[in-house]
């Protein structure tokens, strides 16, 4: 047997374990889109920890209670359980959300998106999780900045001691310095107290974020709303991530364009209201050199991505230094 028909077959298998009479599986990009007498859905293979999934599933629940239910939310089985299970996998099946994925140069747009967020991190309010530690983050910035910000240090010192450096070593080396300070920066920002009221404040009211609010994850539906999708990698943490994340992405996005993060901002802020504390902590997120820390990790620790686009990603982050700085300095007075 073919390896697609022995795919297929397995696929059919798990359909079964469903109150669908399925017609015909297609493969989109990581799931599977399944057409169904009764409708069109999604099925997704889980390959985290069971427990782990308990956690995405009760968040998803928590929002679909509390009054968002623009999500893809998981369909149980014939005996109500919310995966199914074959040959030692497991799979989760949702509605397929019909609309397009959202434009975030497209400032229609993101003012859907930035509403959703608001909305979705109001109805988080309230989320008991199930015992996973990974997934919940409360006051943890502090020691992962200063985590990633020593290995910084450690690919330095490692790299200047090899003979043969690779362009890569080279690129890394001259600008690795610049970003330890942009984390120094983050850190002392961290000391003077705003994350940790905030994080207090939501800490004890059991909120939590999406933690991957990318435009290909935000769906807009034929009536104009946002519908959020893969909820995999959220976390109990600060609201404020995921909203400093998107100003981020807008930032990237719009060659750091300070207008289109601010529209974010604001749209977000006629939903749910952003204290001046929080603007402090979105202020810690947008200094941290994420990207640069990642991009070294990728190289020097990971070594599953082609250098080719290693190269490319460190490269683009490095020219956009001189914008970056510019536009934080900015955003810093307005916000």
């Amino acid at each position: 047997m073919k390896e697609h028909d022995c795919l297929r077959e397995e696929i059919y298998h798990v359909l079964h374990q469903y109150d669908f009479r399925p017609l015909g599986v297609n493969p989109y990009k990581l799931i599977y889109r399944v057409k169904t007498v009764e409708g069109v859905f999604a099925l997704k293979e889980i390959k985290y920890p069971e427990d782990e999934f308990w956690y995405i599933y009760s968040a998803m629940e928590h929002l679909a209670s509390h009054g968002f239910p623009t999500i893809n939310r998981v369909i149980l089985t014939k005996d109500y359980y919310p995966y199914a299970e074959y040959q030692g996998k497991r799979y989760a099946l949702s509605r397929w959300i019909q609309g397009r994925e959202a434009d975030y140069s497209h400032k229609g747009d993101l003012k859907i998106a930035a509403q959703t967020l608001a909305l979705l991190h109001k109805a988080s309010q309230g989320f008991i999780p199930p015992p996973w530690e990974e997934r919940i983050k409360w006051g943890t910035w502090p020691e992962s900045m200063m985590g990633k910000m020593n290995q910084l240090y450690d690919f330095r010192n490692t790299v200047s001691l090899k003979n043969r450096k690779t362009l890569f070593d080279r690129i890394f080396l001259a600008h690795v310095d610049y970003y330890i300070g942009e984390c120094k920066k983050s850190l002392d920002l961290i000391g003077k107290g705003d994350y940790a009221k905030v994080n207090e404040k939501d800490a004890a009211k059991n909120y939590f974020c999406h933690h991957d609010f990318a435009h290909h994850n935000v769906i807009i539906d034929e009536k104009g709303r946002g519908n959020v999708i893969d909820f995999d990698y959220c976390i109990s943490d600060v609201r404020c991530h995921d909203l400093g994340s998107l100003m981020l992405r807008v930032l990237k996005r719009s060659g750091w364009d300070v207008k289109q993060a601010v529209f974010a901002l604001k749209h977000y802020d006629k939903v749910r209201s952003v204290s001046a504390k929080e603007t402090g902590v979105i202020k810690i997120l947008l200094r941290f050199p994420q990207d640069f820390w990642q991009v070294a990790f990728a190289y020097y620790i990971e070594q599953n991505q082609p250098t080719e686009r290693l190269l490319k990603k460190i490269k683009s982050w490095v020219l956009n230094k001189p914008l970056r700085e510019k536009s934080l300095r900015k955003l810093a007075k307005l916000i």
